[in-house]
């Protein structure tokens, strides 16, 4: 992060105007290329992971216990979550003093922006097709799927999903040892960011702060 900041500072104060603009449309290429490679290894983590902890479960009442203590706490470390970042905001007020300018009400930003109601989320958490599903990376769509798939399993017996399990886990240590390839991307990709990110503040073309708010607000926390 610090070799971002000062490179991005250097190429903003020593290099020509042509040469910034095409390490800007360049530089991202990192952190594009990191991106992706997340995105490949999400869908065959999650199935082979999931499927294989279920599947070595066996009966589907351990199952059953398991899952109710899992879900018990992700809904109290999601509330939790949810109020630390509450305090946080309200003791810190980030983006305090530096005069951001509120958008129209009508600005068209690109994003959708229709209501989400239960219906259309329970709707959306069941794959049509698990191959749709993964090249989606539709993460609850292969939770469900991989649900189903490892109860029906562990239903089976260890007579017959003995071999399946045994598979699926030489998968899941396989992606497993993948992201921890595709870690090593990460100090790269942030350093990329940080860079690009620090040098547009600098320039005056970030689309939220302008060059003269940043300098300012630079100046005042210096």
């Amino acid at each position: 992060m610090f070799a971002g900041i000062l490179s991005g500072a250097a190429i903003h104060e020593y290099a020509a105007a042509d040469n910034i603009k095409s390490y800007a449309e360049n530089i991202t290429l990192f952190t594009d290329i990191f991106l992706r490679l997340i995105k490949m290894v999400i869908a065959p983590l999650v199935f082979s992971t999931l499927t294989v902890g279920i599947m070595k479960m066996g009966e589907t009442s351990t199952i059953g216990r398991v899952g109710g203590k899992a879900m018990v706490w992700f809904v109290s470390s999601s509330i939790l979550s949810i109020l630390v970042g509450l305090f946080i905001v309200t003791l810190q007020q980030p983006g305090a003093g530096m005069n951001l300018q509120v958008p129209a009400g009508d600005v068209q930003t690109g994003l959708a922006v229709s209501g989400m109601n239960l219906k259309a989320f329970i709707s959306h958490t069941i794959p049509t097709s698990i191959a749709g599903a993964m090249s989606n990376n539709e993460i609850l769509q292969i939770v469900v799927f991989s649900l189903f798939f490892g109860i029906a399993g562990a239903s089976l017996g260890e007579k017959f999903n003995t071999p399946l399990v045994a598979a699926l886990d030489v998968v899941s240590h396989i992606m497993l040892k993948v992201t921890g390839y595709v870690m090593y991307v990460a100090p790269l990709a942030i350093f990329a960011a940080i860079r690009l990110v620090y040098r547009r503040l600098l320039s005056g073309d970030h689309p939220h702060l302008h060059g003269a708010d940043w300098r300012r607000l630079h100046g005042a926390q210096a």
